[in-house]
């Protein structure tokens, strides 16, 4: 189920605070409100110190290089004496966290979210950020904590007001005309390479887009494309910007003349204008600090597409990146703001080489928006026209003929080919998942996915690698090929992932069709980890069905063998607790907390419930 929550943050700052903040909730078709929430957050000047020391740090570490998107105007740019963006950056993660940890946030708000929403694994969460001051919208919201746990979730950026643009005739939604148009402008590339930006789309969205570049284009020749009368579904530029901290000076540059190389705001809002009421549906600034550009239109109240901006300055390499996951994800017919989500958890992996590379892109988008759908998403191109007669016939209708002693020689390559496989196969199997699992470790995804992937076709019955890519998969958020993967594991007598499938069920209130993949996974091992999670999981589901002997029984076995598992302390504190064994209790929750890790995301309601049952009688402060 997607859910829709639109936090309006109200009057307000960060010097005094804001007041009344609302949030609404509301139903998948976004028309009903089901509960809306009041609250409020206290000053915090720290906040916008530090994200303005972190913005300084970015550009200062991009000034001196080749690769950034950006121009920097000197004038505007304060030079500081720390020159560590990491530790300014989680600093400023850590500021943001205690602050929206307050209590008249937390549990007047986000608490209160939680319950209604659900389960975080299974929630599909849009945030809608209502705030006119763009220096508050311009935060890395993505550090609350309610992002990081709801997976499926993403925070979009709006104004408090916004109208319905007009539109043309259109058919489920989208105007007809501009459907599948995109318009590509790649401007000033000097240092930089939009080529590739280029080659990224084509390869994504090629073969079901009608696909516009202009490259290095005149003023005019800009002005003259974007004002199309079939109108464009989405905008995408790609080249150097020039920012400052007054939005209206900012400037896209265009080509690289000597003169009338840019496009300044003003300009670009008399064509956005325009083609909003042509159908335009989405603008992707993927140049640095476009932010203000975002501001500034919206500024001007007027109806606007979506608009995706980057908040500081990027290198080359992660936007090309972002684009490339972006596109994927919207080819394969993900909603806008969950394609986003998962474009940005992308480029976590670059996190530790440039802090607070996720959080750069943003979506600013009102709520009234109509949903980006690209026509044929998952279709491919024809191989031949209509016109060349039925598929797979040759064009001149003539019958291939093949030479039999091509075709012997053919058979018993294949037989060779075959043997080798058999032989091989299982070796090289275990050699390449091994591989990928330590391109895993390392941070490098898409090594470790090709590796998974190759070792499951090596040895057609390994388990392994069908976990392994599960869990990468999991890790970034596709869900449902993990579920596939998991399955396939579980069919070839993955223990690990039997375990994995009975957790699912399990949270799903299916506690007896988690009893077989936990018999199965109990079958297949031999491991006292593995075991640890299936007895715990066992222990679980009776706990579920209200047999709590058996369940205290299943659970001290769990323990047994592994006594830190915080999961398993803390199912058992509850089941001592309906048993009437309050001590008992006491001491697994203090196990419980003990073993907990507040970055865990499914640790953090066990860490909760321990610490009010403490509290309570009297255990900790």
């Amino acid at each position: 189920m997607t859910w829709t929550v639109i936090l309006a943050l109200g009057s307000g700052n960060l010097q005094q605070g804001f007041p009344h903040i609302t949030a609404k909730l509301q139903n998948p078709a976004r028309s009903i409100s089901i509960q809306q929430f009041k609250g409020s957050l206290p000053p915090a000047a720290d906040i916008e110190v530090l994200h303005r020391r972190w913005k300084a740090a970015c550009t200062g570490l991009q000034s001196s290089r080749s690769d950034a998107r950006i121009k920097v105007n000197y004038a505007s740019t304060t030079h500081i004496s720390e020159t560590n963006p990491g530790a300014i950056y989680e600093g400023l993660k850590k500021e943001i966290q205690s602050w929206l940890k307050t209590d008249d946030f937390y549990s007047q708000i986000e608490v209160k979210l939680r319950t209604r929403i659900g389960n975080p694994s299974e929630a599909v969460v849009q945030i809608f950020l209502e705030c006119d001051d763009s220096q508050i919208s311009e935060l890395p919201w993505d550090a609350w904590n309610f992002r990081e746990e709801y997976r499926q979730s993403e925070i979009i950026r709006s104004s408090s007001e916004y109208t319905i643009p007009p539109q043309q005739e259109t058919k489920a939604g989208i105007d007809i005309p501009s459907r599948g148009r995109i318009l590509c402008v790649l401007g000033n590339s000097k240092g930089i390479n939009v080529k590739k930006d280029r080659r990224i789309i084509e390869k994504n969205l090629g073969d079901r887009c009608k696909l516009e570049f202009l490259d290095n284009p005149t003023p005019d020749e800009f002005n003259d494309r974007l004002f199309d009368e079939k109108g464009w579904q989405i905008f995408f530029f790609a080249g150097h910007s020039n920012s400052d901290d007054n939005a209206t000076n900012g400037r896209l540059q265009i080509n690289q003349n000597p003169t009338n190389n840019t496009v300044t705001v003003n300009e670009l809002k008399l064509g956005v204008k325009r083609a909003s009421t042509k159908g335009l549906q989405l603008l992707i600034f993927n140049s640095c600090s476009s932010f203000g550009l975002a501001a500034d239109l919206v500024a001007q109240n007027h109806p606007l597409p979506s608009i995706i901006v980057m908040r500081a300055p990027i290198p080359d390499k992660i936007a090309h990146d972002f684009v490339k996951s972006l596109f994927r994800y919207l080819a394969e017919g993900e909603p806008l703001f969950l394609a986003m989500r998962k474009a940005k958890d992308y480029l976590l992996r670059w996190e530790s080489r440039f802090p607070g590379a996720s959080g750069i892109p943003v979506l600013c988008q009102h709520p009234n928006f109509e949903e980006l759908t690209l026509p044929g998403c998952g279709a491919s191109k024809p191989l031949i026209s209509a016109a060349d007669g039925v598929a797979g016939d040759r064009p001149n209708k003539q019958p291939l003929i093949l030479p039999m002693d091509w075709m012997q020689r053919a058979a018993k390559s294949l037989g060779i080919t075959a043997i080798s496989y058999m032989l091989m196969g299982p070796i090289l199997g275990r050699v390449v998942n091994e591989i990928g699992k330590t391109s895993h470790r390392q941070g490098q995804l898409l090594i470790a996915e090709r590796c998974y992937q190759l070792a499951t076709l090596l040895n057609l019955n390994y388990a392994t690698p069908h976990y392994n890519l599960a869990v990468l998969y999991e890790d970034l958020n596709e869900k449902e090929y993990a579920q596939k993967l998991m399955k396939d594991a579980a069919r070839r007598g993955s223990a690990e992932a039997n375990s994995q499938l009975s957790r699912s069920l399990i949270l799903n209130n299916q506690p007896q069709e988690a009893l077989k993949f936990i018999a199965r996974c109990l079958e297949h091992t031999e491991y006292d980890g593995v075991k640890a999670a299936c007895f715990k999981n066992r222990g679980w589901a009776r706990f579920k069905q209200k047999q709590y002997d058996a369940a205290e029984a299943d659970l001290r076995i769990a323990i047994g063998f592994r006594g830190d598992s915080p999961e398993a302390q803390c199912l058992l504190a509850q089941v001592l607790e309906i048993k009437g064994k309050p001590q008992a209790a006491l001491e697994a929750w203090n196990q419980a907390l003990k073993y907990s890790d507040y970055r865990v995301p499914k640790q953090d309601e066990c860490i909760q419930i321990a610490q009010q049952r403490l509290q309570a009688k009297g255990n900790i402060k």
